[in-house]
């Protein structure tokens, strides 16, 4: 993940500010307190430190930051520019006390952390306490109205830190476990949009029953023209993209998060399992799911895994993983960029297009992927491996990788969300996976629409085997073979001098590997399609390998500079 910090945000920001300057009104800059002659603070490009830096100053206040932020979600969530992003805001009144009283601690003297007052969002499958005013839904009406233990762990420790939870947002429903996905092919035409393409039944990339369509903010007229903002964590990219909260969490089990934050040009981190708690996720599986974070800056993103990481005795993952030092250090001073190799698959990774892309982008990703890595070879002396393969004899074992990933989440999912229904919620209107089949079914004209039917996943999930049968560990030692050993392992192993692999994230699923594999992994935001859409680059390094996600920072301000 070291070239996590390659590609500098100002440089993506014109498109979204373009589409938001139709209805810039006061809410959304903020002139800074005895500041006339300054600028006035833009959040669609500010990061937390300079946020942080504001506020330590006294020319900004963590209530002005709630009340801009709650403003510009009401304006352009469910009107304006309908972008579906949040599914529940936190109560204005509750917000503000909680930004007052951390004002207070900081006029006293008492900073918890650089995390001190910052609006944040939340996918609205992590758990968050009921006293914040919102409930944890996974966007299905069946958990709408369930009521959590208690936060998540990773809630609990950025609350710690002074983070404030500003809203709940949108995402496939179930973390995109319900159905299968529509979306697995590209958009030929503004007219074959994946909502036009009605005789392919299943759901979409960021659809769910509560919260409606998530659109990107970078196409205008959104999913319908071709403004597929991938997921399944998609309305906290829509919504951070846009500037409605300072950086936002996601859960991400095969790219969920990697791939909404290269639709939103962000930077983003799927860590490696375990190095955050899953405890108070809404599951798909407990073998891959993870909680990654999403920034406008890499700084931004390394704050904030630093302050999610921790031992949680609730999730056994935690136990006895190396220490994460020094991230933020890393991410401020980076080494040279001549002191890193990079090694690049060609074999199976550069053919097929990802969800939703439009005709013509993959081969104009493929082209600026090529022409970034080369220039930061040629002018920065970064070293390039090419044809690093994977150990992948066909196309074949490709499918049957896929055969037994989804075959082996199948059994996982109906087991952990099973224990998540039953144990985790103090009130619910389903209590198991068939219930909330069941509720699926009564509701139908709610949860499976004609265009956005099935469930599938759920009902494969019921007839599939026990976690603890034959069926599920064979698979799960087939997965690690196909995945890790003859894969991404195998890069590694056959390749030691490599610090990390880079990949097109629009090419060849590269999301789907790391997160069968369980490997650490980040998002930097590479360039559009020709209707705006971004796409970006993903990097993966060894396992709890994230300290050389700051590698390549300085590499960049050398050529912003130059």
């Amino acid at each position: 993940m070291l070239l996590i910090w390659v590609i500098c945000p100002c440089m993506f920001l014109p498109l979204i500010t373009i589409l938001y300057s139709y209805s810039h009104d006061a809410h959304d800059q903020i002139p800074l307190i005895g500041a006339e002659t300054l600028p006035q603070l833009d959040l669609l490009q500010t990061s937390i430190r300079e946020i942080q830096e504001l506020l330590s100053d006294g020319r900004l206040t963590s209530v002005q930051l709630v009340e801009t932020y709650l403003a510009r979600i009401e304006r352009d969530n469910y009107q304006g520019l309908n972008l579906k992003a949040v599914i529940q805001s936190a109560p204005r009144q509750s917000a503000l006390e909680i930004a007052l009283q951390l004002d207070e601690e900081r006029s006293k003297g008492r900073i918890r952390s650089e995390l001190h007052g910052i609006p944040i969002l939340v996918k609205d499958n992590i758990a968050t306490d009921l006293e914040l005013g919102m409930k944890t839904t996974a966007g299905s009406l069946a958990l709408k109205d369930s009521i959590v233990r208690k936060d998540a762990f990773v809630i609990e420790n950025l609350r710690k830190a002074g983070a404030i939870v500003i809203a709940k947002t949108n995402l496939n429903e179930l973390a995109g476990w319900k159905g299968i996905l529509r979306g697995f092919r590209p958009i030929t035409s503004s007219d074959d949009s994946p909502k036009a393409n009605v005789t392919f039944r299943g759901p979409t990339n960021g659809w769910s029953a509560v919260g409606g369509q998530c659109n990107s903010a970078y196409v205008e007229g959104g999913f319908d023209q071709g403004g597929d903002p991938m997921g399944s964590s998609s309305g906290s990219a829509v919504g951070l993209s846009v500037g409605w909260g300072a950086a936002a969490l996601g859960t991400d089990t095969l790219g969920s998060v990697l791939g909404p934050a290269s639709r939103a040009a962000l930077y983003a981190i799927r860590p490696t399992l375990g190095r955050v708690s899953r405890k108070g996720v809404v599951p798909v599986s407990l073998d891959h799911d993870a909680i990654g974070p999403m920034g406008f800056t890499t700084w931004d993103v390394a704050l904030m895994l630093e302050f999610m990481s921790g031992e949680d005795q609730e999730d056994q993952s935690t136990h006895d993983i190396p220490p994460l030092s020094n991230l933020i250090s890393i991410a401020s001073s980076p080494p040279k960029l001549s002191e890193f190799t990079i090694g690049i698959p060609t074999k199976y990774f550069s053919d097929e297009p990802f969800f939703g892309i439009p005709s013509g982008c993959p081969s104009e990703s493929k082209i600026k992927f090529s022409e970034t890595l080369h220039y930061l070879q040629t002018i920065h002396g970064l070293k390039l491996k090419w044809n690093t393969n994977i150990n992948l004899s066909s196309h074949g074992d490709i499918q049957r990788f896929l055969e037994v990933l989804t075959n082996k989440i199948n059994i996982d999912f109906r087991a952990d969300m099973d224990d998540y229904l039953t144990n985790d919620l103090k009130e619910s209107k389903v209590r198991n996976m068939l219930e909330l089949a069941m509720f699926n079914d009564k509701y139908s004209s709610e949860e499976l629409p004609p265009n956005e039917c099935c469930q599938e996943r759920i009902l494969t999930s019921l007839t599939s085997s026990p976690r603890n049968s034959t069926e599920h560990q064979q698979l799960k030692s087939e997965l690690k073979v196909l995945a890790e050993e003859r894969s991404l392992g195998h890069i590694f192993d056959t390749n030691p001098e490599i610090d990390a692999i880079a990949f097109d994230f629009e090419l060849g699923a590269p999301g789907y590997w790391v997160g069968a594999a369980n490997y650490p992994a980040g998002v930097v935001p590479l360039g559009y399609c020709s209707n705006g859409l971004p796409y970006g680059l993903m990097f993966v390094t060894r396992k709890y390998d994230e300290q050389r996600l700051g590698g390549l920072r300085k590499g960049h301000a050398q050529k912003a500079s130059s």
